[in-house]
């Protein structure tokens, strides 16, 4: 005679397992958005301007090319005339004058739409950087514009201030 098992299969153990195996998913998919939202790579400062040049630069008198104080903490030139040259490069002769103690750059905004431009690479004391290449295509034609130049210390990269100027861009003609 067959013996029959007191034990009823109701499916109740593959319930459990399932369950069990999609709270485990939820719980690795929750963990995996939080650590997406909360994730801070660590900092990584500006890479340096390829095109510095060491020196003052020499630039032509048309061009306004001038000195400005940010209130003692850092002086930097750059020309007032801005013109956007054949190739869509602007010639600005940004200059991080050598008795300063930062790192400058710079960065072109479109102050109509928000965008950015040109922007340099860090400047060392005593280089100076004459164009900068835009970022993207843009129309020939003349754009308000803000330069913001920052100045950033030497081993820490923490800010020490920045200059904004607003100018227009002329196109090129």
């Amino acid at each position: 005679m067959r013996e029959q098992s007191f034990r009823i299969r109701t499916g109740a153990a593959r319930k459990r397992a399932a369950i069990l195996v999609l709270a485990v998913a939820i719980t690795v998919l929750t963990a995996a958005v939080i650590w997406f939202y909360l994730y801070e790579p660590p900092y990584q400062p500006p890479p340096f301007e390829s095109e510095a040049v060491q020196g003052i630069p020499d630039p032509p008198q048309n061009m306004g090319y001038g000195q400005i104080d940010a209130l003692g903490k850092f002086t930097f030139g750059i020309i007032g005339v801005m013109y956007r040259q054949k190739d869509g490069s602007l010639k600005l002769y940004l200059t991080n004058h050598e008795e300063n103690e930062a790192y400058l750059m710079c960065e072109v905004i479109d102050i109509e739409n928000k965008k950015i431009l040109y922007r340099s690479g860090l400047l060392k004391p005593g280089e100076y950087v004459e164009s900068l290449y835009p970022l993207k295509k843009m129309k020939n034609e003349a754009i308000q514009i803000e330069v913001n130049v920052y100045a950033l210390d030497l081993e820490s990269y923490i800010s020490l201030g920045s200059v904004t100027l607003d100018n227009l861009l002329q196109p090129f003609s």
